[in-house]
């Protein structure tokens, strides 16, 4: 007689895998501004330096789903050859949460200067 297992679903784990790791949920949340210590001492030419550092950081070079051509090819290997290349589609998740995560920390720290230079007028000066 067969042993009975729980087994869990995949949205089961799609929810344990989120709230183990700590990073951005499975879906887009507002911008939250990231402040630091020491950001209200910094004069508007800093708080301009600091902005054009974070900015680099705010853009991805990773392609969407459709425009990434190894996507098709995986699908394509995957279901003709060798089901191992779908692995790729997995690994281009992974990267994109990644990204979101790198680009949307980059921008709260945007916003957080932007804020402090709205409070210190530095438009007029």
């Amino acid at each position: 007689m067969p042993k009975n297992h729980p087994s869990l679903s995949f949205a089961a784990l799609l929810m344990c895998a989120s709230a183990a790791f700590a990073g951005p949920g499975l879906y887009p949340q507002p911008l939250t501004p990231r402040f630091e210590a020491g950001d209200e001492q910094l004069s508007c030419y800093e708080l301009e330096q600091a902005m054009s550092r974070e900015i680099a950081a705010s853009y991805s070079d990773k392609p969407g789903f459709y425009d990434d051509p190894y996507h098709g090819a995986s699908i394509w290997t995957g279901t003709l050859w060798a089901p191992g290349a779908w692995t790729y589609l997995a690994y281009s998740g992974v990267a994109e949460y990644g990204e979101y995560s790198r680009t949307s920390d980059a921008q709260a720290r945007i916003e957080a200067l932007r804020q402090l230079k709205a409070r210190q007028r530095c438009h007029e000066k």
